[in-house]
């Protein structure tokens, strides 16, 4: 949360801000293959067993951690002026008024900026399936493809060696397209790879299989976080990015435990693990809806540099097709690039 507090204000330019997420998501999943491999190598030097390992991983994260943030807080963060005066008024709180401006942006998310608001619907499905999938891949692994912890192990290895490319390919769609089409793409790569992992992955015969879905999964993670992050970061209003930001964050936890619900009660009822698997397709499918109905980019786009005082409210799409913004009178009028 902390990171991505700071990732829209990097540049407001789509292509750049797109550049920036997919360096990020690349220099994540090196990272994260290079601390497994560190991690592995010391549990087989050491012969440590399941304890001994987890103790090996948990000091290298600190080490590595505490050193990065050390780093990045002695010569990273300058001081800076407050991006806006706070103000609490008349008798209130400053407790109580981070509250009271949460509630006014998730109301005018709701009532005004409906790109933002279809955005977040999106974010909930999505994100909540993807966080969803370790989970539920794993217990399909353990119990229907009968695989054991070493190979399960091999499997998320290439989930994040198929990372590397995948964050390279999400910041070329979103430069060729736009960071919007581009989320979209990779939700029809989710709902394709999964329907077809559930359908084939039937039984430990087929258990070698996995890998190579694990490999695309692997490709579409780090391609659908880049890309939400760069369409988020060009279509928020200016000056209340860190705020807007949390709400990404949240959005993307709050549904977390609906994907494994559903799973377990379609495992209770006595549905195969198979169509739980391709449950998730629920999310990644209405996902894509809501993307859809955002509508135009470059007219989403345009709407966030307006100002906020002068009461624009945007809508999708008119009754010609085309994107319009609305004044509080109720005069729609289209919007105008430059």
């Amino acid at each position: 949360c902390v990171a991505y507090a700071y990732t829209a204000e990097l540049s407001v330019v789509p292509n750049e801000q797109t550049q920036y997420n997919s360096r990020f998501q690349l220099i994540h999943y090196l990272t994260m293959l290079s601390f497994t491999f560190v991690v592995m190598t010391g549990a087989a030097v050491l012969h440590t067993d399941d304890v001994g390992t987890a103790r090996i991983s948990q000091s290298v994260a600190f080490a590595a951690c505490t050193s990065v943030f050390g780093l990045s807080f002695r010569h990273f963060f300058r001081p800076r002026p407050a991006l806006r005066a706070c103000t609490v008024p008349g008798k209130a709180q400053l407790f109580l008024s981070g509250f009271r401006k949460l509630s006014s942006t998730f109301s005018r998310i709701w009532s005004r900026w409906y790109a933002l608001r279809y955005f977040l619907l999106s974010v909930m499905l999505s994100e909540s399936a993807t966080a969803a999938l370790s989970t539920i891949s794993t217990t399909y692994m353990t119990h229907v493809l009968e695989m054991n912890a070493a190979e399960i192990g091999k499997v998320f290895l290439c989930v994040f060696v198929g990372g590397i490319p995948g964050s390279r390919l999400g910041g070329l769609a979103g430069v060729v397209l736009n960071p919007l089409r581009s989320a979209m793409l990779c939700l029809v790569l989710f709902v394709v790879n999964t329907s077809l992992a559930a359908a084939v992955l039937t039984g430990p015969e087929y258990k070698n299989g996995m890998y190579g879905f694990a490999a695309v999964w692997g490709v579409c993670l780090s391609w659908l976080h880049p890309a939400h992050a760069s369409l988020y970061c060009t279509i928020i209003p200016r000056g209340q990015e860190s705020e807007l930001m949390g709400i990404y964050i949240f959005s993307g936890q709050v549904l977390a435990w609906l994907p494994p619900l559903l799973f377990s009660f379609l495992n209770e009822i006595g549905a195969s693990m198979s169509i739980g698997m391709a449950s998730l397709n629920l999310f990644f499918a209405g996902g894509f809806l809501f993307l859809l109905m955002i509508g135009n980019y470059d007219e989403a786009v345009a709407f966030s540099s307006q100002d906020e005082n002068n009461n624009m409210v945007w809508t999708p799409i008119d009754d010609e097709g085309s994107p319009t913004t609305t004044t509080a009178r109720g005069g729609a009028q289209p919007i105008l690039l430059t």
